[in-house]
């Protein structure tokens, strides 16, 4: 089953827009890197993240923002502090 198995979506925050890209398991990409803009993020998210995915985003100052807004739509979201992750 495709479309049940578990993704690792990474989103990097911008001000006005978020990169998005996911690889599987196996590491291979399935969703390509893409420039979403914050205006359009919740449409892209409820049409192409799945309940499996876990996502992975950065703390910056909307982040508690997105992850309220992704928290229904996947299995996990994770708020990651880049100079706090090593």
């Amino acid at each position: 089953m495709i479309n049940s198995q578990k993704r690792f979506v990474g989103l990097d925050v911008h001000k006005h827009y978020v990169m998005v890209g996911a690889v599987n398991a196996y590491q291979e990409m399935v969703l390509p890197p893409r420039k979403v803009s914050l205006a359009e993020f919740e449409g892209w998210a409820r049409k192409h993240l799945r309940p499996t995915d876990e996502v992975v985003l950065e703390a910056t100052t909307n982040a508690w923002y997105l992850h309220d807004l992704l928290e229904p739509l996947v299995a996990r979201v994770v708020v990651c502090h880049p100079r706090r992750s090593s």
